[in-house]
C-alpha cells in the first residue's frame, strides 16, 4: 500500500506529465518539508509503469543524505519498486531506479541510458561538472532523456541562472503558501542586533559575504555573547539549530553555550562520521536541546521537532537563508510554532537576508496573499510576528479600508480551518480524543510510527500498512480525524473558553490535579487529556502487535483487507456528516 499524495503534491504530479509533450527539461520548486521527494517518487512510478519500462529512472543527487532520502521516500509510493545504488564503491546498475551520486558519475562512472533524469536539489546542476554530466546524457538532445529537477531554492548564491538548464517552471509552492495551508508550522522571526557588528564593510564573493571576514566579525566575545543570550531570552526550552560560519566559529558557540549550563555540541564535515552521527543522535533523542552546525545541515537533513534556527552565519544568499530557515518549518505534534532569528549589524546591510525580506518576497509572488490597494507597504512584518499574525493583520486593515469583508473572512479562514488538533504525548507516542471514548494514536515504532485508531472493544486499527516518519504518520492520522469532523480536538474551538464544568471539576479532584477558579474548560480537559492518554496508550501497547501487523500487511491480502477496512470507515465517516 503506497503513502497518499496531498493535494498540492497530485498537483506537482498531473502538472509534470501534463507539461511532457512541449517540455523535456522541467523544474518543480517546493519549499523544504513540502516532499520533494515524494513528489519526484510518483512521477518516477508513473512514468515507469505508464510512458516508459524499458529504461531505468535515474535519480542524481550531491550528497549521500540526499540519496538515503530518496531511497526510503520512493519505497513509500513505489513499494515494489528495485532500487540501485552507485555511489563510490556500489554500483548497482540493474533496478527500475538507479540512485547515483553527482560525484561518482562526474569521475566517469558510466551507467545504463536513463529513461527519465530527476535532479535531486538541482539549484546544484549548473555547477560545471554537474552539467558535463547532463550533456554525457543527452538531455539537451531533441532525443534525449526527459530531465526534471526539484529544489526549495531555485536561484544559486553566484547569481548563475538555471533557465539554460530547465526550460519549463511546472509548478512552484513558496513557504507563505504552505503556512497559509497548514502543511508548514506557523512562524515568527526576531531580529538581534550584534553591538558593534557592521556587515556592509564586508567583501562581497560570489554573491554572498567574504567567509574570512565574517567569521572574524562573528568569531568575537560580542558576537559569541549575542548568540547564546538570544537564545536564552528569546528561544528557551525551544529546540535550536544554530548554523555558523565555520568550523572555528562553530567550535567557540558551542563552548560559549556549554559554559552557560546548555547541553550543546557542534558538528562539522570535517568530523569523523561516527563521531557526528552520534552527535545527531544525541539531538535527536533531546539530550542535546542545541546543536551548532557549519555547512553540513543546509540539506537533507530532517529533524521535524527543532523550533528554533539561529542565522548565526549572516548572508545575502536567498537560497542559503531559504535552507536555513526551512529546518525548522516542518510540522511535529510538540510545535506551536518555529522561531528565526536574524543576526544583524547596527547599521543594517540592504542585501542581507532575514526573515522578514524572505516574507516580503514570497508576498510579492502570491498575488492572493498580497494586500492590494493603499496601504500595503505600511504593514511590515514586525518584530517577533507569525506568518500567520502578520498575514492576518494585513486581512483586517484591507477589510478596514476597502469593505471587502467576504474576500477577507475568506483569508482568515486559511488559517482557521487548519487542522491543528490537540495531541497528548506520552513518552515517545501520541494520542487524541476524538469523542467520548475513541481516541487515535502515533505509536513509535523503531524510528518510524503507526497511525492508529481506536475502534470498540479496546480494538485497534492501523491507518497504514506499515510505519512511516512521524510526520507523515500525523498527515495520515489527521486526514482521518478530519473527515469526522469533531469540533472537540480543534485548538481554537468555541467551547474551549466557557468556564469548568461541575464534572471536570469532581474528575479534576478525583485525579488530585489541582486548579483554580480561572480555569477554562479547555485548560481543564487538557488536564485531563493527559491523564487519560496515559492509560490509552497503556491498553495500546498491550493489544497493537506492531511486528505481526508488519508480517500480515507485507501480504496481498492483508493489505487488501486493510484497504477494506479503512474504505469502511471513510464511508462511515462520511455518512455521519450527512447526517449532522
Amino acid at each position: 500500500m503506497e503513502l497518499q499524495l496531498r493535494p498540492y503534491q497530485k498537483e506537482a504530479v498531473e502538472a509534470f506529465f501534463d507539461a511532457l509533450s512541449n517540455h523535456r527539461r522541467q523544474l518543480i520548486v517546493l519549499p523544504t518539508g513540502a516532499g520533494k521527494t515524494v513528489v519526484f517518487g510518483a512521477i518516477a512510478r508513473r512514468f515507469y509503469e505508464d510512458v516508459s519500462a524499458e529504461k531505468p529512472i535515474l535519480v542524481i543527487a550531491h550528497r549521500s543524505e540526499l540519496l538515503d532520502q530518496a531511497e526510503q521516500k520512493i519505497r513509500y509510493v513505489w513499494p515494489d519498486a528495485l532500487i540501485g545504488r552507485i555511489q563510490a564503491g556500489r554500483n548497482e546498475q540493474l533496478g527500475m531506479v538507479l540512485l547515483a551520486s553527482t560525484q561518482t558519475l562526474v569521475a566517469g562512472r558510466q551507467v545504463p541510458e536513463p529513461g527519465l533524469i530527476i535532479y535531486d536539489e538541482c539549484h546544484h546542476s549548473r555547477a560545471e561538472g554537474a552539467l558535463g554530466v547532463l550533456t554525457r546524457f543527452r538531455v539537451f538532445e531533441p532525443d534525449g532523456p526527459p530531465l526534471l529537477g526539484v529544489t526549495a531554492t531555485p536561484s544559486r548564491s553566484d547569481k548563475t541562472e538555471l533557465g539554460d538548464v530547465f526550460e519549463h517552471l511546472t509548478y512552484e509552492r513558496t513557504i507563505l503558501q504552505m503556512i497559509m495551508d497548514g502543511y508548514l508550522a506557523d512562524v515568527r522571526g526576531i531580529k538581534v542586533e550584534v553591538p558593534g557588528l557592521n556587515l556592509s564593510a564586508i567583501r562581497t564573493v560570489g554573491g554572498d559575504y567574504n567567509a574570512k571576514q565574517l567569521s572574524y566579525v562573528m568569531n568575537v566575545d560580542g558576537a559569541l555573547d549575542a548568540v547564546v543570550e538570544a537564545v536564552q531570552t528569546y528561544a528557551p526550552g525551544r529546540k535550536s539549530l544554530v548554523f555558523a560560519v565555520d568550523v572555528k566559529h562553530a567550535k567557540a558557540l558551542a563552548e560559549r553555550f556549554q559554559a552557560a549550563g546548555m547541553a550543546c555540541a557542534a558538528v562539522d564535515g570535517g568530523m569523523p562520521a561516527e563521531e557526528r552521527a552520534s552527535i545527531l543522535e544525541a539531538f535527536a533523542q533531546n539530550r542535546l536541546r542545541i546543536l551548532v552546525n557549519c555547512q553540513i545541515l543546509t540539506e537533507g537533513y530532517d529533524q521535524p521537532d527543532v523550533d528554533a534556527v539561529v542565522i548565526a552565519r549572516p548572508t545575502r544568499s536567498q537560497a542559503l537563508y531559504t535552507q536555513m530557515v526551512g529546518r525548522a518549518l516542518r510540522l511535529h505534534p510538540r510545535k506551536t510554532d518555529a522561531l528565526v532569528m536574524d543576526l544583524t549589524g547596527a547599521s543594517e546591510d540592504k542585501s542581507l537576508q532575514t526573515f522578514t525580506r524572505l516574507m516580503k518576497t514570497q508576498r510579492k509572488q502570491n498575488s492572493h496573499v498580497s494586500v492590494a490597494g493603499a496601504g500595503a507597504d505600511e504593514l511590515p512584518m514586525e518584530n517577533g510576528e507569525s506568518v500567520t499574525e502578520w498575514l492576518t493583520r494585513m486581512d483586517e486593515t484591507k477589510r478596514q479600508k476597502l469593505e471587502k469583508a467576504k474576500r477577507v473572512a475568506e483569508a482568515i479562514n486559511l488559517f482557521a480551518n487548519r487542522a491543528r488538533y490537540r495531541w497528548q504525548q506520552v513518552q515517545d507516542n501520541f494520542a487524541i480524543s476524538f469523542d467520548d471514548s475513541r481516541w487515535a494514536y502515533l505509536y513509535r515504532d523503531g524510528e518510524e510510527y503507526w497511525p492508529v485508531l481506536e475502534l470498540n472493544n479496546e480494538k485497534f486499527m492501523p491507518l497504514h500498512d506499515r510505519p512511516v516518519p512521524l510526520e507523515y504518520a500525523q498527515g495520515i492520522a489527521e486526514g482521518f480525524l478530519q473527515l469526522l469532523n469533531s469540533k472537540l480536538i480543534q485548538k481554537d474551538a468555541e467551547w474551549r473558553d466557557a468556564p469548568m464544568s461541575p464534572r471536570q471539576k469532581y474528575v479534576l479532584d478525583k485525579y488530585r490535579i489541582r486548579y483554580d477558579h480561572t480555569w477554562t474548560r479547555g485548560m481543564a480537559s487538557d488536564a485531563l487529556a493527559k491523564v487519560f492518554a496515559k492509560k490509552r496508550i497503556k491498553t495500546l501497547a498491550k493489544n497493537f502487535n506492531p511486528e505481526q501487523c508488519r508480517k500480515v500487511l507485507a501480504t496481498n491480502n492483508g493489505k487488501e483487507w486493510l484497504s477494506q477496512r479503512i474504505e469502511r470507515f471513510r464511508e462511515y465517516a462520511e455518512s455521519e456528516i450527512v447526517a449532522q
